[in-house]
């Protein structure tokens, strides 16, 4: 798989999975249309997000916001047991008083302050809450266990996001000044020319120097992560009734052949069908 490519599907409101692992591993950058919520539980763990690298520690819980291109790094001298919640946007906004729960992703996009860790009490109750919605998807034959999980799900939810409100974010994300300079200019002037000649230029670093550093920080190419961040930017117009052609053109497609292409390889569907999912 190459760099910044989406990786996983979420057709229910929410899924958790209880990983373990012990072996060294170094995953492609990629991004999600939903939330992912990490609770690292033993072992240790490097994320790189949009170019900010995190490392985590037991209790540590990490957010990372839909269509935030990301990759993780682990080696085998510690086992690395996690539970991970893959977490529907639209669910989850659904969810309180105008969306009260979505405010720990918002908050995290929006301030790129993605790491907590969880003190003794915050622990206490996350681990509980997390437990109980483990244990309420294991009996799915249970009456009413869609409720249940529903509960435990928006139990767990509200602890992160008090957690999150405390504001006890982990200073220390370690980021490149320069490469995040670049990185915040593509977010948001990914309709207009970023070919690595213009980036050069604009930023006073050679073509080599750039494509070094990019590949070296968020694991991904260049190219790679501008086609993400526009084909995100491209997903959000159609949902909102925009034709697959404007939404091309508005988010830097020159070419409708390799947008039509890209999306279909990166969704799973065409443009045209966006609506529906």
């Amino acid at each position: 798989m190459s760099g910044a490519e989406k990786r996983g599907y979420l057709n229910e409101n929410f899924k958790l999975f209880h990983i373990f692992d012990k072996r060294a591993m170094d995953f492609d950058s990629h991004s999600h249309d939903f939330h992912k919520l990490i609770i690292c539980l033993r072992g240790s763990v490097t994320y790189i997000i949009e170019g900010k690298t995190y490392s985590l520690s037991p209790w540590d819980v990490l957010l990372v916001p839909k269509d935030k291109i990301h990759h993780s790094k682990t080696d085998a001298l510690m086992a690395y047991e996690r539970f991970v919640l893959f977490i529907s946007d639209s669910f989850l906004s659904s969810l309180g008083t105008d969306g009260t729960l979505s405010e720990c992703f918002l908050r995290a996009a929006d301030c790129g302050k993605c790491l907590y860790h969880a003190s003794a009490s915050f622990r206490q109750n996350i681990s509980e809450s997390v437990l109980a919605l483990e244990e309420a998807i294991s009996s799915s034959d249970g009456y009413a266990n869609v409720l249940l999980a529903d509960a435990a799900f928006v139990r767990l939810m509200v602890y992160i996001n008090r957690l999150v409100i405390e504001d006890k974010g982990l200073e220390g994300a370690i980021a490149d000044e320069k490469l995040d300079g670049i990185i915040s200019y593509i977010n948001t002037h990914f309709s207009e020319d970023l070919s690595i000649d213009s980036l050069s230029q604009k930023f006073y670093i050679s073509r080599s120097g750039l494509m070094h550093k990019f590949k070296t920080v968020t694991g991904g190419s260049v190219h790679s992560y501008i086609t993400q961040k526009r084909l995100s930017a491209a997903l959000s117009m159609l949902r909102d009734g925009a034709s697959a052609s404007h939404a091309a053109h508005s988010c830097g497609f020159s070419d409708y052949t390799v947008f039509y292409k890209s999306f279909k390889k990166t969704y799973g569907y065409p443009p045209g069908d966006a609506i529906s999912k």
